[in-house]
């Protein structure tokens, strides 16, 4: 019984093997594998009415540059999984008035379809879920005279958006590209608070592809 086992463990083995090396001669003008870097841009595209101390405005998170990185495995072809890491300092502004800053960084998987994969061109989108740890609010002059304090505490958030990207392939390894990513998170304090964000994220990267 043991044997039978081992012989069947053995088989799907080998016909795994088989399949998988089928598969690459299939898709040989496909790189498996990319690792990529580069700046992105962070636009939030809400804000919210929120009161801090004693006063009630709007608050939002400012546009900035920050960089990001991260990788890509293939399946084949078709689809990919992508895991990328961004990190940027936000302004915070209160009424209008810049009240301190906060750290956007989240970590996002993506499963890829890649619709157009030329031997030049690579257009490719997909479902996004990112987790955010948002640093906490490191107050200014004006934001500690409205909140009484130096900081406000913030919790981590996650949740869906969507990504689509292109990579224009130079040569047999390396790649430049652009993406554009929706995520579907706020900024929430430790207080309860939350505070519309919503951001768009922005990005232009260079790549290895092997």
């Amino acid at each position: 019984m043991i044997g039978n086992r081992i012989a069947l463990a053995t088989l799907c083995i080998a016909a795994a093997g088989i399949f998988a090396t089928s598969a690459r001669a299939q898709d040989d003008e496909v790189k498996h594998f990319k690792i990529y870097g580069g700046p992105a841009y962070v636009a939030p595209m809400e804000d919210s009415d929120v009161t801090i101390g004693t006063v009630t405005d709007s608050i939002e998170a400012e546009k900035q540059v920050g960089w990001n990185i991260g990788f890509e495995g293939r399946f084949n072809k078709w689809f990919g999984l992508e895991l990328d890491y961004v990190d940027a300092q936000t302004d915070v502004s209160f009424g209008g008035t810049t009240i301190g800053e906060t750290n956007f960084s989240p970590l996002t998987a993506t499963f890829n379809i890649h619709l157009v994969h030329a031997k030049v061109v690579d257009f490719y989108l997909g479902p996004s879920y990112s987790w955010v740890n948002w640093g906490d609010i490191s107050l200014n002059t004006e934001g500690s005279t409205i909140n009484g304090g130096s900081e406000i505490g913030t919790d981590s958030s996650s949740n869906w958006g969507v990504s689509l990207g292109i990579d224009f392939n130079i040569g047999e390894h390396f790649a430049i590209g652009a993406g554009l990513k929706y995520l579907n998170v706020d900024l929430e304090t430790s207080s309860g608070q939350t505070y519309g964000v919503k951001p768009l994220v922005a990005r232009l990267t260079a790549a290895f592809r092997f």
